[in-house]
């Protein structure tokens, strides 16, 4: 379960996703570091998709790197379509929670983002919004 101070970081990361990315196609990416936009991204549209093995490297190298800037960071994956379990999702997000584990870190939420909301696929809370508003100030 994602923490109320989470869920309202996640209703911002997913208006700020909404307003950066005006495509309608564009490629997965995946983040490590803070909700506030300072995150290690790596961008997941290389075809055939790595291996188990590069993958666990991709995002120990991450998680070592976003430590650097925070004492705990996140992982999410950001992607098209809506908040729903998807092949890329579950490829990536146990290994994430596994470098996370290995680097001794409690992770914070490990979710998939996309224009319609976020959902965690390690767990089962989500949020959806068909209009998102965010107030200003």
């Amino acid at each position: 379960m994602v923490d109320t101070d989470t869920r309202a970081e996640l209703r911002l990361l997913v208006h700020r996703f909404r307003q950066q990315t005006r495509r309608r196609v564009f490629a997965p990416v995946l983040h490590v570091g803070g909700f506030d936009g300072a995150s290690l991204e790596w961008s997941l549209d290389e075809r055939p998709a790595p291996d188990v093995g590069l993958r666990a490297e991709i995002l120990a190298a991450l998680v070592s790197r976003a430590r650097l800037e925070h004492e705990q960071p996140v992982v999410w994956l950001s992607r098209m379509g809506v908040p729903a379990p998807h092949d890329l999702d579950l490829a990536w997000a146990p290994v994430a929670a596994r470098a996370m584990s290995e680097a001794r870190l409690a992770p914070r939420c490990i979710v998939v983002v996309t224009k319609t909301g976020w959902y965690e696929p390690l767990g089962d809370d989500r949020a959806t919004w068909t209009r998102l508003r965010v107030r200003s100030g």
